[in-house]
């Protein structure tokens, strides 16, 4: 039976594109997004009291739970949000704030200048979000492709969000064992070091086995992780540009202010 008292509650959603376009999920073997959401292009549909409870909960955002139930409440064209790159992660977050609370947010910022002060500012967030850094992705191919000094060619991916929940899992382990030890374990920092690259390789000379790139990147001297590393950071400075431009209230010059999406913070209204 429909419950008469929804009909006033449900407010309208808003169209909009993830900065990857939906590139990266295209041969997932598990589907990320609907097939509704052509190009990228997904409904997003404003938080509920008790969502944004949840999205600010650390817990439940990095068992993956948080935004799971929130994907399913407020944007059903994303099936498999663990499996987002950081930077649609990122975009959910921003399109949640604007449709929920609308495009203006205030920040408090301090510039370095002499006698500073924090203060407020007000910032549009749906102008960070129309114009997003991907021009790049026009040839993902050839990008998101390295050769080593060895010969061998590798194929990258952006770190998941998956990724991050397993990174922040382990490096929780790694600060209890020093908290108990005094001292790191050393199986602990191994196994980050073999999860951060195992999180952006994809495919090691057309070898997709999880298993045999595992046992590749154990072995791995320190000269070609380097080489991934370096690549990899440059190759992935897209999506939208999070710094937003401010003039300083105390000696009226520009100052640069990251916003960052810290969901505890980025939601308080």
């Amino acid at each position: 039976m429909n419950n008469p008292l929804l009909a006033k509650l449900k407010l309208p959603g808003r169209i909009f594109q993830l900065p990857s376009k939906g590139e990266f999920y295209k041969d997932s073997k598990i589907p990320v997004l609907s097939e509704k959401a052509k190009n990228g292009e997904i409904e997003v549909m404003p938080l509920s009291g008790l969502s944004e409870i949840k999205l600010r909960s650390p817990d439940l955002l990095f068992s993956g739970r948080a935004l799971r139930e929130i994907c399913e409440e407020c944007i059903p064209d994303i099936i498999n949000p663990e499996l987002l790159i950081s930077q649609d992660v990122d975009a959910v977050f921003c399109f949640l704030r604007i449709v929920t609370y609308g495009a203006e947010m205030t920040i408090s910022s301090i510039h370095n200048c002499e006698k500073s002060e924090y203060h407020d500012y007000t910032v549009n967030i749906e102008q960070l979000v129309m114009n997003p850094n991907n021009k790049c992705l026009d040839f993902i191919d050839s990008i998101y492709k390295l050769k080593l000094s060895n010969d061998q060619v590798i194929k990258l991916r952006p770190v998941r969000f998956q990724d991050v929940i397993d990174m922040t899992h382990i490096a929780i382990d790694i600060n209890a064992s020093i908290a108990a030890k005094g001292m790191a374990d050393d199986r602990l920092v191994q196994d980050a070091s073999i999860r951060d690259l195992m999180s952006i390789v994809s495919e090691v000379d057309g070898i997709t086995d999880e298993s045999l790139i595992k046992q590749w990147v154990k072995l791995l001297p320190r000269k070609y992780i380097d080489e991934i590393l370096e690549y990899n950071k440059s190759i992935n400075q897209w999506g939208f540009n999070l710094n937003v431009d401010l003039t300083c209230k105390d000696c009226g010059e520009l100052m640069k202010h990251n916003l960052e999406l810290d969901p505890v913070n980025f939601f308080s209204g």
